[in-house]
């Protein structure tokens, strides 16, 4: 199982859980991956207005999605393989969580493609985020794909 984490908003978290599952869909590798979503402190709750309408204007329907707090359900950290991270702060909490095992970590903010490589995009509108998610996506599914694959 797959489990996309932010702390920073549940739009993120939630745009990068629909982002990696319409891109495994596209791939064939949308029946194989599971793919979860929560988030801890401010990244967990419901999706903004404008974070639905960020995934709509890229075709995806998320209207009234929740991204649960994973402090009240760490079995969903418990039971992933992979934890992919929107910034990297997200991943050095939740690797110190004894829930997350073995667990693989990837952080989109490192991405080599990413602009520069911090943790500071919380500060761009949701729809400018999205987009930035949407560039580094495949390459974000290649790295899960070769992970479960191993």
């Amino acid at each position: 199982m797959i489990l996309v984490a932010s702390a920073s908003s549940p739009d993120r978290a939630i745009a990068l859980e629909r982002l990696l599952g319409a891109a495994a869909a596209r791939s064939g590798w949308g029946e194989r991956l599971e793919i979860r979503v929560g988030g801890i402190e401010s990244g967990a709750g419901r999706l903004s207005d404008a974070g639905t309408a960020a995934l709509k204007a890229l075709g995806i329907d998320a209207e009234g999605s929740i991204c649960p707090d994973l402090d009240r359900r760490p079995q969903l950290l418990e039971n992933a393989a992979i934890v992919v991270c929107d910034r990297g702060d997200v991943a050095d909490v939740l690797v110190d969580w004894d829930e997350a095992g073995e667990a693989t970590f990837v952080c989109v903010s490192e991405l080599a493609d990413s602009d520069d490589g911090s943790d500071d995009e919380d500060a761009l509108p949701i729809g400018d985020e999205v987009r930035g998610y949407e560039s580094r996506i495949d390459e974000v599914l290649r790295r899960t794909v070769a992970d479960s694959a191993a």
